[in-house]
């Protein structure tokens, strides 16, 4: 799905995990292209109705009311909503334990300024687990973040939840964007395979770039990594990838 700014471009696609139907899909990304917000957010399979979860989180952060960077007092309202839907319903004693619980997601949020013809534009990221943003320019990963290496990603990454009043164990950091700039934004699995091809002395970004650029981004990144999974490079999980960049000056 493709969307612009006047200075912003950027495209979404996704794929539920091999042998599971489009609706049993737990990542979610939002966007906002006027306000310059971006996110991503993988809900934890093992808590309860983690995908709704993930999807309330992207929405409320790229609210430009919303100001997360200073503190978590945004998630009452995504938190909220959450208990809405899942709390009056009648479960069996072992969901409504996990109910209780809450869910839980991993979370990626983005803010994107393009800058003008003299300064260059700027980005801003927080991140709660291993939903990861990856900054490509000049032929090579010119950052990283949250994680640097394909062996930091593990069973227990850190997590958003949606029963509060708990804050974010949030990491943040920034930089700039620059015209050949292009961000990389994806959830675990495709990210864990991001930086072990890299490491490998591989060149990830020229794979996984020109399928968003594809007349159907959708079926080209679901043929790409359905054969990934046949080759064991990228685990059978939900994949979510968003790229981020500034749209080429109009003469």
């Amino acid at each position: 799905m493709p969307g612009t700014a006047p200075s912003l471009t950027w495209r979404a696609v996704s794929l539920p995990k091999r042998g599971h139907a489009v609706d049993e899909y737990e990542d979610a990304w939002a966007a906002n292209v006027a306000a310059g917000r971006f996110a991503l957010a993988d809900g934890a399979s093992e808590s309860s109705y983690a995908g709704l979860w993930a999807q309330l989180l992207v929405e409320a952060f790229v609210m430009p009311a919303r100001r997360p960077w200073d503190r978590s007092d945004w998630l009452a309202a995504p938190r909220g909503c959450w208990a809405e839907e899942v709390d009056g319903l009648d479960l069996p004693w072992y969901a409504e334990i996990k109910r209780e619980q809450g869910a839980f997601a991993t979370f990626l949020g983005m803010a994107v300024a393009p800058g003008d013809g003299e300064r260059p534009g700027r980005w801003r990221a927080l991140a709660v687990g291993d939903t990861c943003v990856f900054l490509v320019r000049d032929g090579r990963t010119s950052r990283a973040f949250p994680l640097q290496r394909s062996a930091d990603f593990d069973s227990r990454p850190r997590l958003a939840g949606s029963r509060g009043p708990h804050a974010l164990d949030a990491e943040q950091t920034r930089g700039l964007l620059r015209t050949d700039d292009r961000l990389f934004l994806m959830t675990d699995a495709l990210a864990q395979w991001f930086l072990r091809s890299r490491e490998q002395g591989g060149r990830p970004w020229e794979a996984i770039g020109p399928l968003l650029d594809d007349s159907d981004p959708e079926t080209a990144f679901a043929a790409w990594a359905e054969d990934c999974r046949d080759r064991e490079e990228l685990r059978n999980d939900d994949v979510t990838l968003m790229t981020i960049g500034l749209a080429p000056d109009k003469e």
